[in-house]
C-alpha cells in the first residue's frame, strides 16, 4: 500500500489587501474556496520596523484581528501570522492561533523563544537552525525577494518531516506555481506562498503581487498536492 502524506497549504494575505478589511475578507474566501489549509497575515508596527510612515496602511491593530479572526472561524479556515514583536505575539496567544511563524528577517531569539515554547507548530523561515532541537519547529526554504525570477531559487534536492533534514518546506515569492510545484515534488509538506486577488493590482510599494497565487493558481497548487501524494 502507498503511503500518503497530507501537504499543508498556507494562503499569506498579507499585504496585498493594500490596507482594506474588505479585500482581506474577499482574499481569505477565495483562499477557502480554493483549498489553502490556513490563511497568514503579518503583525508589525510600519515606522518600527520600515523607519517611516511609507506603510501605515498595512498595520493591523489588536481589534481588527480579533475581528479577522471572527471572519475565518465564520467560515473555518485556520488564522495565523508573522510575528515581529512580543507584543503582537502576545495578540495571537490571546486568540489563541494555532500556529506561529518567524519570517526571513526576524532574529529577535527572545520572541522566537516564546513562539517555540507555546509547543504549537513553529514555522521558521530564517536560517538559523538552532531551533531544530524542537519537534514543533518546522523550517521553510526561503529568498526574501519580490518578486523571485525563477532562475535566482536554488531548490533543496529534498525536503522532508523528519528532523534529519533542514527544510520541511518552502515560502515562496516567485512567479507562478513552478516552485512550488518543484517543492512538492520533491516532498515538501508545508507550501506557503501570498495570494492576490489580481496580480494587477500594483501598489507603489507593494512588489509582491506578480509572485503571488490568484484562484487559478491556488487551486492548481491545491490538485497537484492531492496528485502528488499517492507517490512514492
Amino acid at each position: 500500500m502507498k503511503s500518503e502524506r497530507e501537504i499543508f497549504i498556507i494562503s499569506e494575505v498579507h499585504p496585498q489587501h493594500s490596507g482594506s478589511l474588505c479585500n482581506l475578507q474577499a482574499m481569505i474566501l477565495q483562499s477557502k474556496l480554493g483549498g489553502a489549509h490556513c490563511v497568514k497575515v503579518q503583525l508589525y508596527n510600519p515606522i518600527k520596523l520600515q523607519g517611516n510612515n511609507d506603510r501605515l496602511y498595512s498595520q493591523i491593530s489588536f481589534n481588527e484581528l480579533e475581528s479577522i479572526k471572527a471572519y475565518c472561524d465564520k467560515i473555518e479556515i485556520d488564522l495565523f501570522a508573522s510575528v515581529f514583536d512580543e507584543e503582537r505575539f502576545e495578540w495571537c496567544e490571546e486568540l489563541n492561533f494555532k500556529y506561529h511563524k518567524v519570517a526571513k528577517r526576524v532574529n529577535n531569539n527572545n520572541l522566537i523563544e516564546k513562539m517555540v515554547k507555546t509547543e504549537k507548530p513553529c514555522f521558521l523561515s530564517n536560517d538559523d537552525f538552532s531551533w531544530s532541537k524542537y519537534k514543533n519547529v518546522k523550517y521553510f526554504y526561503c529568498i526574501a525577494e519580490y518578486p523571485t525570477p525563477l532562475e535566482n531559487i536554488t531548490m533543496p534536492q529534498k525536503f522532508c518531516a523528519s528532523r534529519t533534514e533542514k527544510y520541511q518546506g518552502i515560502s515562496d515569492h516567485s512567479f507562478g506555481t513552478a516552485a512550488c510545484l518543484c517543492a512538492m515534488s520533491r516532498g515538501a509538506a508545508y507550501i506557503e506562498k501570498h495570494f492576490t486577488l489580481s496580480k494587477g493590482m500594483q501598489r507603489n510599494l507593494e512588489k509582491g503581487h506578480l509572485g503571488s497565487m490568484n484562484l487559478q493558481d491556488l487551486q492548481q497548487i491545491k490538485q497537484f498536492s492531492l496528485d502528488v501524494k499517492h507517490i512514492i
